[in-house]
């Protein structure tokens, strides 16, 4: 043991004494961390700079017209595109686009054809088009970029996809709420409302059918009465009309003078009602004077019961004016309104008189003082409503009552002429019978013929009927129409993607650059010990300085400083990763343990095959660096892999600490990174039994090819 740390202080001493030799233990010592740091860094985020990726776009569509509505899905696409940044979107011709692709300006284009709109809305058409859109990808650009244009495209036709299968369904729902919406019936009386509408169609046809069937009698009659009617008949017609002038003249002198005499009768009678009343206004005064002159006076009973009696006749003359206006103004052709409110007025005085006329009486009768005052507000009352008819009457009534008359007069008077018209035209009536007459066969015929198109109609409206019955009670299709009324832009949304992914990242990576850390920091490792390898020599020189020097001594001697320089390479790639790139990780101690001694396994394993196998051994250490990069999973998941390196990569010791590295910055399960540690631990033990055991059987082949190789003063 002595010995060995003999061997490993000299080398340092050696070292640290020779300026040039500590630039390079410096050198040496940071170098592989460079090469980590610069890869990790160029992988930080690529998939999230995208945005610097050219990508062309030829929007060729020239638009659609469906049911006078113009579409251009290829300018929506486009107004789309422009909103999204995560690619560098150029909108060029299809020349420009097609040369930049080929030359390597953009990575990819998408064209948008001319009929894209128009076999977009085929779909309403027999002849469906199914549309397309063309992507031209330049695999030669670069490897990985046409996989991210890919997707990118993908999405832009997913988002098509999408947009075309909601508007669809908004079609759709408008077309299924439209009745509901204009009448305002709530989802679960949409059905009863169209049964109600249907049979409030069958109600109007079987009144149809009921106007033409009355028609078509009515047309039989004037056949029949065309038929029965000649012209002795009209001549008697001539006569009779004749006598009915004379009678109609008569008539109308008769009404007209009738209809004046009531109304002057009704006015006389509001005028005597007028002042009757100021009279018995006046008693009332006299009396209640008389009482508060002198009491018990027998003037003052008598005075009372006149005021009685007068009240009683008040009350009987606006009853009687009050029927005489209402039967007036119903023998009118058309009932006065104003005459209405006089009648109401009269018949309120009516009531008001016999109020009065009840309220005297009883104090009479019961020896009780009189309520002069309230007597006297009702006849206050009484006359100014009397004083309203009587102005009304004169002002209002009796000249609408002319008026009307007037009218009912020139009326019967048009009667007369029209009977006087009859008999001289008798002749002509004759012949406008008999066009009539056939006038009424062609209507006949066509009212047949409606009469049967609309029997058939009702028909079809009773199947009709029992379809929706059948309809409303089929629960698919009532939860259709729940859905799709309720609320059509989430059901569009569902149709064009009916599963959505909601993903919840297990062991969650902030970044791609953290990500790939593990990888390219054992990576980084490995390459360290190859550096160091190719650098310093695996012999030990002037072994006489230090005595009988055993090749296990001088093995683990010379094997120190290589471990030692391997331990700073891991520190510092790691804790450069930690603290200059500033990666994600959850348990940073871990992770440099994790490096370094990884750093210590492999430039140990790699310093066993140098000493045992010379270049060889160089050779081999490159090679496992190789074979590593396919095989430990470390950018590409293995089973991915062809079968060769699925079949190494249990054997790797790439796989183990690429794994406890992953651990570190993602997060740990259970003991798995200790395994990995332990698992990894494994290749020491090869590394010895490389070093110190197979290394003797190779010793002198070795020598002698080391050899043979210095002969050519070349290598």
């Amino acid at each position: 043991m002595k010995t060995i740390l003999k061997i490993f202080r000299r080398d340092l001493k050696k070292i640290f004494t020779n300026s040039m030799a500590i630039i390079l233990i410096v050198g040496v010592a940071v170098l592989p961390s460079l090469y980590a740091w610069f890869n990790i860094y160029a992988n930080w985020d690529p998939y999230g700079s995208t945005g610097n990726m050219q990508v062309a776009v030829i929007n060729a569509d020239e638009g659609a017209e469906i049911e006078n509505l113009s579409i251009c899905v290829g300018n929506q696409i486009v107004t789309n595109l422009k909103a999204n940044d995560s690619i560098d979107w150029k909108f060029v011709s299809k020349e420009e686009a097609m040369y930049g692709v080929k030359s390597g300006k953009y990575y990819a284009a998408v064209e948008i054809p001319e009929n894209f709109s128009e076999s977009l809305t085929s779909i309403v058409k027999s002849d469906f088009v199914q549309p397309k859109i063309t992507y031209y990808a330049n695999e030669k650009k670069n490897a990985i970029a046409t996989k991210i244009t890919d997707k990118v495209v993908a999405t832009v036709q997913t988002q098509v996809n999408e947009s075309f299968v909601t508007t669809v369904v908004d079609v759709l729902s408008e077309v299924f709420g439209i009745i509901s919406d204009d009448v305002s019936v709530k989802d679960e009386h949409l059905f009863e409302q169209l049964s109600n509408q249907i049979d409030a169609a069958k109600t109007s046809i079987n009144s149809l059918e009921k106007t033409v069937s009355g028609f078509s009698e009515t047309a039989g009659l004037i056949k029949e009465l065309g038929k029965e009617l000649n012209n002795s008949e009209f001549s008697s017609l001539g006569i009779d009309a004749g006598a009915a002038v004379d009678n109609t003249q008569d008539a109308v002198k008769f009404v007209e003078n009738s209809l004046l005499s009531v109304a002057d009768s009704a006015g006389v009678l509001i005028n005597s009602l007028d002042r009757e009343i100021d009279i018995v206004i006046a008693s009332v005064n006299e009396a209640q004077d008389k009482i508060n002159a002198v009491k018990n006076d027998e003037t003052i009973n008598t005075t009372l019961k006149d005021i009685y009696d007068k009240l009683t006749v008040i009350s009987a003359q606006a009853s009687s004016a009050s029927e005489i206006l209402s039967k007036i103004n119903s023998s009118l052709p058309l009932p006065i309104s104003k005459v209405d409110e006089l009648v109401a007025k009269l018949d309120s005085i009516a009531d008001l008189s016999n109020t009065a006329a009840a309220d005297l009486d009883k104090a009479l009768k019961n020896n009780k003082p009189v309520d002069f005052k309230n007597i006297t507000s009702k006849l206050s009352s009484i006359s100014s409503k009397m004083n309203s008819v009587a102005n009304d009457y004169k002002k209002t009534a009796v000249p609408q009552i002319n008026s009307a008359v007037s009218s009912l007069t020139a009326a019967l008077g048009n009667a007369s002429n029209m009977i006087s018209l009859i008999d001289s035209d008798k002749e002509k009536m004759a012949a406008i019978l008999k066009s009539l007459e056939a006038a009424t066969t062609a209507g006949s015929v066509s009212a047949d013929s409606f009469q049967a198109l609309l029997a058939g109609v009702s028909a079809e409206l009773d199947v009709l009927s029992k379809n929706i019955t059948n309809l409303s009670n089929n629960e698919s299709f009532n939860a259709f129409l729940n859905i799709i009324r309720s609320n059509s832009g989430e059901f569009g949304a569902f149709m064009a993607c009916p599963v959505t992914i909601e993903t919840d990242k297990v062991y969650e990576v902030e970044n791609y650059g953290s990500a790939m850390a593990p990888f390219y920091s054992t990576l980084a490792v490995w390459v360290g010990g190859v550096v160091l390898v190719a650098i310093f020599k695996t012999n030990v020189k002037h072994k006489n300085e230090l005595g009988n020097v055993k090749p296990y001594q001088e093995y683990f001697g010379r094997g120190l400083l290589f471990v030692s320089l391997a331990f700073i390479q891991g520190l510092i790639i790691c804790l450069g990763d930690l603290l200059f790139l500033g990666i994600q990780c959850y348990h940073p101690f871990l992770f440099v343990l994790a490096g370094c001694f990884a750093s210590v396994v492999y430039s140990f394993l790699i310093y066993s095959l140098t000493v045992s196998f010379g270049d060889i051994g160089k050779a081999i250490a490159v090679i496992l660096l190789v074979i590593q990069i396919g095989g430990s999973g470390g950018t590409f998941p293995i089973d991915v892999t062809p079968k060769f390196f699925r079949t190494i990569h249990p054997y790797l010791p790439f796989t183990y600490v690429v794994n406890a590295m992953r651990e570190c910055v993602c997060g740990t399960f259970s003991n798995d990174y200790w395994l990995d540690l332990l698992k990894l631990s494994a290749y020491i033990v090869i590394a010895l039994v490389i070093g110190l055991v197979i290394r003797i059987p190779f010793k002198k082949p070795i020598s002698f090819f080391n050899k043979r190789l210095e002969d050519t003063d070349v290598m």
